[in-house]
């Protein structure tokens, strides 16, 4: 193949014709540093590698601004590159960032998981969940949540019955509704039931009709 054409396109993205034909678009620094000009022939590697070069630049880019936009491990990051560059280029891209330090997991794990509990108010098991969605070791999110407080585990959950559940567990069919839509939040039935019988010891005299052991 013949680079029939060659030159500027917009900004720093250059224009390579070949044989009067075929348009591929690269940055400024590809062009300049694989010493490309008109009428000078490459064959279809040559032109692979130049290809490849500027999708990675372009990953790299990519890469940095989503970190930009908010925190993610590693495993995120990736999929989300994986999407547009393929999975070789997005995982150079992805070891790029990790490189200049720009992503750890081990300190976003507990960040993660700190933020579902207590912004979210999502029990254990929907953390552990969204945690290896999103791409985080599942050993990791393990060791991340055994060292969570079981006291403060409750502490949300009591937080959250008191404000979203505080008149619905009183009576007896809406207190199962409600177990229902905490068991949906990732909590499971032994703390939903710790807690629930907490708020209402804690508002007896509100709810003198309740019966402890009635459906809990």
């Amino acid at each position: 193949m013949i680079i029939t054409n060659l030159g500027e396109y917009k900004g720093d993205t250059w224009e390579i014709e070949l044989d009067g034909k075929r348009k591929i678009y690269v940055n400024a620094s590809i062009v300049n540093g694989s010493g490309l000009r008109q009428g000078q022939a490459v064959s279809p590697g040559t032109l692979s590698e130049i290809m490849g070069e500027d999708a990675l630049r372009k990953a790299k880019k990519r890469a940095l601004y989503l970190i930009g936009e908010r925190d993610m491990c590693r495993g995120e990051l990736l999929k989300k590159l994986t999407k547009t560059y393929g999975s070789e280029v997005a995982e150079q891209a992805t070891e790029h960032v990790c490189e200049l330090g720009y992503i750890n997991d081990e300190e976003y794990a507990p960040k993660l998981a700190e933020y579902l509990i207590k912004r979210k108010r999502w029990g254990v098991r929907r953390v552990r969940y969204e945690m290896i969605m999103r791409g985080l070791d599942r050993e990791l999110v393990e060791n991340t949540l055994a060292d969570i407080d079981e006291d403060k585990l409750d502490e949300e959950l009591i937080t959250l019955i008191q404000k979203r559940y505080i008149n619905k567990i009183a009576d007896c069919d809406d207190r199962r509704r409600t177990i229902a839509a905490l068991a949906r939040r990732g909590y499971d039935f032994g703390s939903i039931k710790r807690c629930i019988e907490a708020v209402l010891e804690d508002n007896e005299d509100d709810f003198d009709d309740y019966n402890e052991d009635e459906d809990l």
